[in-house]
């Protein structure tokens, strides 16, 4: 019987897993980071799969980029080949591309499950803890990062396998080729795994110079800076060649926000550990970790230097360095995709901690604290889960109304509407901008065309007597229809323009 259960006990938790998935109804969750990562991905197949960009269908009727909602969004630069600089992995949209090509979309929320899945599973391995896959699932956020996020998803996937695979004694034969090339693909995927590898090769090499060559330890050691320090090459040499930049396009991108020590920044962690915002951050999502942190500071038994005092620090030291370094709050998720990557080792460090040691009243209040933290982030998760849903049936759902009727181009001023108008970026030209500035600059290449203006109910335009209206359009003049949705109501105005 116990062998049934190890053997089912994985396919149960990826039944779980797959049944959340679709709970937040995945069609129509691509929205900001997720929606551009398609239309790069969209680029590349439509260029033969021999350039980089961004898919904007208006660029007919603006070529230079002045109303595409995505190029203000990420204040992005054009090349020279007039296509808009991707601002994200171009390894990312490599491994997308093929769900893309196959227009399922929901493949790629599909595959954040199984990866999810298969990193679940590799932390299970490890631990040999049945509870692992409840960890993982209801109290940390790794699931909705996973899901919303591809880069996340694929990069702590192949670091947690660069991470098993170098903390044994590595040799050099053909598995540690593949270790390197997963490290490889996890650098390439997140920045901030670089600060991971620059601490552990400073550990390294700390160890190195401080105990002596001659030692067992030591000698795996030196693999490990070998292994590393492939990785790391590779990596600046790749992006010099291919983009002129040691780091890449997506530090310069972020570079700005990296660098800015403005007072707000204080807000910045503030929302990156506890909150802001609207969205809890790291701590705040699960607050066990706080638990965990005092356990390993003040209660682990042992010497300072025992492996799991030092993970603790390790973990910690990388967390101060990506709370410092992240270029913006993360504001649009919860619980902060930035830590994500490094989620596995608050989870090995609370199933290597030694429970039989604490006893008498230390106990009971750790256990206490622990069971109501746990408890509240498996509540978050399960709000979190909701939410997601909600905001993919508001898509969906503002989506087919305009579809029924589809205009041949659209103009929105709030980034609210830019970004609820999802999947439709792949298809319909999306001008984002005040109407008149997008009727001033682009107003003889929509002539004829049926424009749909799509405000919020405050906008100075929503009145059907505005002097805009009658200038823009053909006679009979435009059709003003409310769109109201559960949480808000847009104001469409449908116009031909003369």
């Amino acid at each position: 019987m116990n062998r049934i259960f190890r053997i089912a006990l994985p396919f149960v938790f990826l039944a779980i897993t797959l049944t959340i998935t679709s709970f937040t109804r995945p069609s129509h969750s691509f929205v900001s980071d997720s929606l551009t990562k398609v239309l790069q991905s969209i680029f590349w197949i439509d260029n033969g799969f021999e350039e980089q960009g961004i898919h904007y269908p208006g660029k007919s009727i603006d070529p230079d980029y002045k109303f595409f909602y995505f190029k203000e969004s990420y204040q992005l630069q054009v090349n020279k080949n007039g296509s808009l600089i991707a601002p994200f992995p171009f390894l990312n949209t490599v491994l997308i591309t093929p769900l893309v090509k196959l227009h399922w979309l929901d493949g790629i929320v599909y595959l954040g499950a199984i990866l999810f899945w298969l990193y679940s599973c590799l932390i299970y391995r490890i631990t040999k803890s049945y509870w692992s896959f409840v960890v993982v699932l209801f109290f940390t956020p790794l699931l909705q990062h996973f899901l919303a996020f591809s880069d996340i998803a694929f990069a702590s996937f192949f670091i947690c396998i660069f991470l098993t695979s170098s903390f044994k004694k590595p040799g050099f034969n053909l598995t540690t080729m593949f270790v390197i090339v997963f490290g490889l693909f996890s650098l390439f995927l997140r920045t901030e795994i670089l600060l991971l590898f620059l601490v552990l090769l400073s550990f390294y090499l700390y160890s190195f110079f401080k105990n002596g060559r001659d030692s067992i330890q030591i000698h795996a050691h030196w693999k490990r800076i070998f292994v590393i320090s492939i990785v790391l090459v590779l990596f600046v040499v790749s992006n010099y060649l291919v983009y002129g930049s040691i780091l890449g396009p997506r530090f310069d991108n972020n570079k700005a926000g990296i660098f800015r020590l403005e007072m707000d920044v204080f807000l910045k962690w503030k929302s990156l550990l506890l909150g802001g915002n609207g969205r809890f951050g790291l701590f705040g999502y699960a607050p066990w970790l706080f638990v965990l942190s005092g356990l390993y500071i003040f209660l682990s038994p042992g010497r300072k230097n025992t492996l799991g005092r030092n993970l603790f620090y390790l973990w910690a030291l990388i967390i101060l360095f990506v709370t410092f370094l992240s270029p913006n709050d993360s504001n649009i998720d919860w619980g902060t995709r930035y830590y994500s990557s490094f989620s596995i080792f608050p989870i090995l460090l609370l199933f290597h901690f030694q429970w039989r040691r604490l006893f008498g009243i230390k106990k009971y209040v750790v256990i206490v604290f622990l069971l109501l933290s746990f408890s509240y982030s498996v509540y978050i998760n399960f709000k979190v889960w909701k939410e997601m849903k909600k905001i993919s049936v508001q898509i969906e759902d503002l989506v087919n109304r305009l579809m029924e009727d589809p205009a041949d181009g659209y103009v929105v001023e709030d980034p609210t509407i830019a970004n609820a108008l999802g999947i439709m970026h792949v298809q319909s030209p999306i001008f984002y901008g005040n109407p008149m500035d997008v009727f001033n600059e682009l107003g003889s290449a929509l002539k004829g065309k049926r424009v749909q203006f799509l405000l919020l109910p405050l906008s100075k335009l929503v009145s059907p007597e505005n002097p805009f209206w009658k200038k823009i359009s053909e006679t009979p003049g435009c059709q003003f229809v409310p769109v109201n949705l559960k949480k808000i109501s847009i104001f469409s105005v449908s116009c031909k323009i003369k």
